[in-house]
């Protein structure tokens, strides 16, 4: 079962969709069905049916470790007994969280969150988070660099730009600046992930080139990531887990580049702390995570610490809040 509480796997042609719409979340939907080799209604029934079964869900956000100013931390949270799912429950109703989910291992509680600046980070953990009530203890790591996010994972192994740049090393720092009509277009988006670009640009005031242009500049940057998401487990990896790696400064760049070629890895970071590797995988089986242990782990140069925790339950993804199947999101 997965974590949204579907007890049935997908078929093969809801399978062949939700990848299909995962490469491409915008894509028409007279396009989706050529491609499936169905008919236009049939592929619109499935979309709504998923959607209100809560196993899709569309997101798209900023991604603020590219954008000038903002900071972007993973939490790992100590929950007093009894209290994990109340305090997981508090963070992921929170804006600034990303992603927040239940894992083993000494932290109760994994969390992605953003703030503007680091004074708001100190003002949230040290204020809010850590008085809030069931927290024993938050430890806060930033991230430094974003190599690969859940939009560079694909069920099939199939490697996207950012993918393939993590591999051949390419380092890219260049912040961006989100202007007011940016700012608009996400909020459509937001609103509506498959808004067709003329209907944003009547809801914003802009021509529809002008949204075209800007929106193939924020998602070709990574500025922005447009998703159309689907619990792993329901595309066959029931496992996940959560890994910090400690690396010698001089073997980093090569760690990088080989855990980047693992298909099986859903996000890869650099942060701050003793552990400058932060990343989350997806397997099909506990076999197949001790398979990535005992081969890419086992053979990067200058590896002095490994911590892996499997994710029990997410309460949050992309930011967007995982909700039981049948069941209306809480308001």
């Amino acid at each position: 079962m997965s974590d949204q509480g579907r007890h049935m796997g997908l078929s093969t042609f809801e399978r062949d969709l939700v990848v299909a719409l995962q490469r491409a979340p915008r894509a028409p939907f007279a396009t989706l069905a050529a491609g499936l080799s169905a008919d236009e209604r049939t592929v619109r029934r499935a979309m709504r049916r998923l959607q209100e079964d809560g196993v899709l869900t569309y997101s798209a956000t900023v991604s603020y470790e590219k954008t000038h100013g903002w900071l972007a931390a993973q939490l790992e949270i100590g929950c007093r007994p009894g209290m994990s799912n109340a305090v997981a429950q508090a963070l992921a109703d929170r804006s600034e969280t990303r992603y927040v989910a239940v894992t083993t291992g000494d932290a109760d509680i994994v969390a992605e969150l953003v703030t503007p600046d680091p004074g708001a980070l100190h003002d949230l953990v040290a204020d809010e988070l850590e008085g809030l009530n069931g927290v024993r203890w938050v430890r806060t790591q930033v991230a430094m660099r974003l190599l690969l996010s859940a939009a560079d994972w694909d069920p099939d192994g199939r490697r996207t730009i950012a993918r393939q740049q993590a591999i051949d090393g390419v380092r890219k720092y260049a912040g961006a600046e989100l202007d007011e009509s940016d700012t608009a277009i996400v909020g459509a988006l937001d609103d509506d992930v498959r808004m067709s670009a003329a209907r944003i640009a009547q809801r914003v005031g802009l021509h529809e080139t002008t949204v075209q242009r800007r929106l193939r500049r924020l998602t070709e940057s990574g500025t922005i990531h447009v998703r159309a998401d689907v619990p792993p487990a329901e595309l066959g990896f029931p496992v996940e887990a959560r890994f910090t790696l400690q690396v010698s400064p001089n073997g980093l760049d090569a760690a990088l580049r080989r855990l980047a070629a693992e298909p099986a890895l859903r996000a890869l970071y650099v942060v701050t702390g003793p552990s400058s590797v932060l990343g989350y995988s997806v397997h099909p089986s506990m076999a197949a995570l001790e398979d990535l242990i005992d081969g890419p782990f086992a053979q990067i140069e200058g590896l002095a610490g490994c911590d892996i925790r499997v994710v029990l339950r997410a309460y949050k993804r992309n930011g967007t809040r995982v909700r039981a199947a049948g069941k209306s999101p809480p308001s």
